[in-house]
């Protein structure tokens, strides 16, 4: 692209766009990879261990009070916790593992031991039957 400058020369000016790469990741729903985003079923899973703590959790994960009170004007409670979980997720794309989600809880004292423990365990791969 061509531009005048102030004394009326011509002057290029590029504006060469570089695109990041592509991350890839594992698409095998049984399993839970550094590199693979938790799945609605085990943010569900992770939602069921959580109690009233739930929005210490989510300002642990970086989610803002505006984001607890639009959370919070649904009823039910399950689905409060839920939705936090989805908000931290789908803000994350590619960066909302277990392994993700134990770190950002790691310093917080009263996240449930269920809750350590769910996640440790999302970090192994579970044995396929044959």
């Amino acid at each position: 692209m061509e531009a005048l400058g102030d004394d009326k020369k011509v002057v290029k000016v590029d504006k060469t766009v570089v695109k990041p790469k592509k991350q890839t990741r594992a698409r095998n729903n049984k399993t839970c990879s550094a590199g693979q985003d938790l799945s609605d079923k085990q943010l569900q899973d992770v939602a069921k261990t959580l109690e009233q703590e739930w929005d210490q959790v989510a300002l642990h994960l970086g989610l803002k009070n505006e984001d607890l009170d639009e959370i919070k004007k649904e009823n039910k409670v399950f689905m409060q916790r839920r939705n936090m979980l989805r908000l931290w997720k789908d803000r994350r794309p590619g960066k909302a593992t277990a392994q993700d989600l134990l770190r950002g809880l790691e310093d917080m004292k009263d996240l449930p031991d269920e809750t350590r423990q769910l996640l440790k365990e999302l970090l192994l791969p579970k044995m396929e039957s044959n």
